[in-house]
């Protein structure tokens, strides 16, 4: 009998909270993401990540993605200022940095952006030639995300990089690109055996030129030459005289200690 009369206290918040559950609605936002709050389908604001507690019959939500992505643009058929076709893939990476311009000023901001990275692509194409594109003299893709930022930052969207995967040529050019290649690394090789040679003869001239001033250079070498051959057991080295050192060697002084008469034909004067 005593709780009798807190009965209805205990009714009325049964259906407060019945009420509550009824009449309001809790909108959790992860992380990474946001939530664009709407009155009667009018834009009210927009959540942070968090939990939000919101009228159920008057308010909805739109969760947006606010993390990097990636767009893949396939290969496209574009002309370079020659009129030359080409096929080139992208890769961009973009994030969307204003969720209510992204959702509310265009149908699909995703589309909007491949249509932007398509026509910049052609109109930075062709206005470079083949030689620059396919050697990488073009930052193709700097020029391309300045210029693609620019219009898409209208839709919400912050454009990181613009990065060209692949340059693709047709089969006859790719095969006159190597064969131009293959003939200037030729070249090249050439050049650096000629650049040797001419080193090695003016080597040799230096070398001759000091052996026409010091003959005795040329027994050195030999000397030297024995040296670094006898380290391996079992050679056999016979040795000649030459002409120019035969006088020599036929006055150098006997085991006695008296020099060694010259011969006749060796005498100043002998016939």
């Amino acid at each position: 009998m005593d709780t009798f009369p807190f009965f209805p206290l205990l009714v009325v918040l049964v259906l407060g909270a019945v009420a509550y559950k009824l009449l309001v609605l809790k909108v959790i936002v992860p992380e990474g993401f946001t939530a664009l709050l709407y009155r009667q389908g009018r834009f009210v604001r927009v959540l942070k990540p968090g939990a939000h507690r919101v009228l159920r019959q008057v308010h909805g939500t739109q969760q947006v993605d606010m993390r990097q992505r990636y767009l893949t643009v396939p290969g496209q058929e574009v002309l370079s200022q020659e009129q030359v076709g080409l096929k080139v893939s992208l890769a961009v990476r973009f994030a969307v940095a204003e969720p209510e311009p992204a959702l509310h000023r265009v149908q699909n901001y995703t589309e909007a952006l491949y249509l932007a990275v398509q026509l910049a692509l052609r109109e930075e194409m062709g206005r470079h030639p083949l030689e620059e594109l396919v050697a990488g003299r073009v930052d193709l893709g700097q020029r391309m995300r300045e210029r693609v930022a620019g219009e898409i930052r209208a839709f919400g969207l912050s454009v990181e990089s613009v990065e060209v995967k692949d340059v693709m040529l047709p089969a006859d050019l790719r095969r006159a690109f190597s064969e131009s290649l293959k003939a200037k690394k030729e070249a090249q090789a050439m050049l650096e055996k000629a650049r040797g040679e001419s080193a090695a003869l003016r080597n040799l001239a230096n070398a001759a030129r000091l052996v026409e001033q010091h003959p005795s250079l040329l027994d050195l070498r030999m000397l030297q030459t024995l040296g670094g051959a006898s380290t391996t057991p079992g050679n056999t080295f016979v040795l000649g005289v030459g002409a120019e050192l035969a006088p020599r060697a036929r006055k150098r002084p006997a085991p006695g200690g008296a020099p060694v008469p010259a011969s006749e034909e060796d005498e100043p004067g002998s016939t």
